[in-house]
């Protein structure tokens, strides 16, 4: 359909970067980035064996949000193990059961590459005897409504929804009245925003408590 498209100088925009982008107009986040993120941010915390959930590796999503996490590890100076990397598909039940493949290789961390994902993560932590995050911490991608509804509150990076649909519409726009060519790409960047699942909260209260206790 996309190659049809454009070989017929349809205007048209893609939502999500293609396998293929040449000549393809195009609207993403930018996927790389916001992973490097959630994986630094897991860094920072402490964290030493931090795995990952990610999506079907047949989709460019999962694919960038996979490369963004190898580079925030690499750039750690931390080993990519494979033990510590398991696929999903973006359900539920996927998270879940990744999570249990990865529960033997004991993790501290989790960076889900979705929040549907977590949330599945999150019940197998739970189903183990484990708690989120003081056993476990574990961070999100999208920052859909479960992020700030399920039992944990989730760490995630949010997707700026509402400008992404606004600047999808007037990029096709902006094709009709001027044109299919060149292709025009257009990234947003992302947003870490901190709850619960990860454990910064508890940190930062067990320094001020130590903090309290010295002065």
């Amino acid at each position: 359909m996309i190659e049809r498209l454009t070989n017929a100088s349809i205007p048209s925009v893609i939502i999500g970067r293609p396998f293929v982008p040449d000549g393809i107009s195009y609207i993403d986040i930018d996927n790389v980035n916001g992973a490097i993120k959630a994986t630094r941010h897991l860094i920072d915390l402490g964290y030493q064996r931090i795995a990952t959930i990610t999506g079907n590796i047949d989709s460019t999503v999962s694919e960038d949000r996979l490369e963004g996490y190898k580079k925030a590890m690499t750039a750690a100076g931390r080993m990519v193990d494979d033990s510590l990397m398991a696929e999903g598909d973006f359900t539920e039940i996927s998270g879940y059961q990744a999570m249990k493949f990865l529960l033997p290789a004991k993790p501290d961390a989790i960076f889900a590459a979705s929040d549907i994902m977590a949330a599945g993560a999150i019940r197998a932590i739970l189903e183990a005897g484990l708690n989120v995050p003081q056993d476990i911490a574990i961070i999100g991608f999208d920052d859909v409504p479960i992020a700030r509804q399920s039992k944990v509150q989730l760490t995630t990076i949010k997707q700026p929804i509402t400008r992404f649909g606004i600047k999808a519409v007037e990029l096709l726009i902006d094709l009709i009245e001027n044109g299919t060519k060149p292709a025009r790409r257009i990234i947003l960047d992302t947003e870490l925003v901190i709850r619960d699942s990860c454990g910064a909260k508890i940190l930062k209260e067990h320094a001020r408590a130590e903090s309290s206790i010295i002065n």
